[in-house]
C-alpha cells in the first residue's frame, strides 16, 4: 500500500510540475506577443511621424532642420532597441521605408535648390499622388515607399487581430 502512495504522489507531483511549465511557457508567449504587438506599434508610429514630418517640412519649403535628422535617428535606435521582438523582414522593411524618405526629400529638396521641377515633386509627394514608378528615381522611391507602407500595414494589423505571429 505504501508503494501505491509513493506512486500516486509522485505521478501527482509530476502532473502538476508538468502543468505548471506549460502555464509558463503559455505566459511567456503571451508576453512575447505583447512586446511583439507594442514593438509594431512604436515602429509604425515612429516611421509614420518621420513621413509626417518631411512632407510637412516640404509643405512648407523649409529647409531640413536638425529635428528631422535627430527623428531619423531615433528611429533607427529604435528599431535597434526593439529587433528582438521583430522579424528579419520587418527591420528589412523598417529601415528601407526610412531610407527611402530620406532619399525622396533629399531628390526633392536638390532639385528646388538647382531651379529644377522641385515644386512639382513636392506636390506629388505631399499630396500622396500616386506616379508611375519608371518616370523619375524619386517616383521609384515613392512607390517603393508605399509598398513597404503596405507591407507593414498589414503586418502590424495582423499581430495585432492575432493572426500571425
Amino acid at each position: 500500500m505504501g508503494v501505491l502512495t509513493f506512486v500516486g504522489t509522485g505521478l501527482a507531483t509530476a502532473a502538476g510540475l508538468w502543468q505548471w511549465q506549460r502555464a509558463r511557457v503559455r505566459e511567456a508567449r503571451a508576453d512575447f506577443r505583447a512586446q511583439r504587438v507594442e514593438a509594431l506599434r512604436e515602429v509604425w508610429e515612429a516611421l509614420s511621424d518621420l513621413e509626417e514630418a518631411q512632407r510637412l517640412s516640404l509643405t512648407r519649403r523649409e529647409p531640413p532642420v536638425a529635428a528631422e535628422a535627430n527623428r531619423l535617428t531615433q528611429v533607427n535606435l529604435l528599431l535597434l532597441r526593439r529587433s528582438p521582438f521583430l522579424r528579419p523582414d520587418e527591420q528589412e522593411w523598417a529601415q528601407a521605408f526610412a531610407q527611402h524618405l530620406t532619399e525622396i526629400d533629399a531628390l526633392i529638396r536638390a532639385q528646388a535648390h538647382d531651379g529644377q521641377s522641385g515644386e512639382s515633386d513636392a506636390e506629388w509627394f505631399v499630396t500622396t499622388a500616386r506616379q508611375p514608378p519608371s518616370s523619375h528615381v524619386a517616383a521609384v522611391a515613392a512607390h517603393r515607399l508605399s509598398e513597404l507602407r503596405l507591407k507593414l500595414g498589414h503586418r502590424y494589423a495582423a499581430i495585432v487581430r492575432g493572426d500571425s505571429e
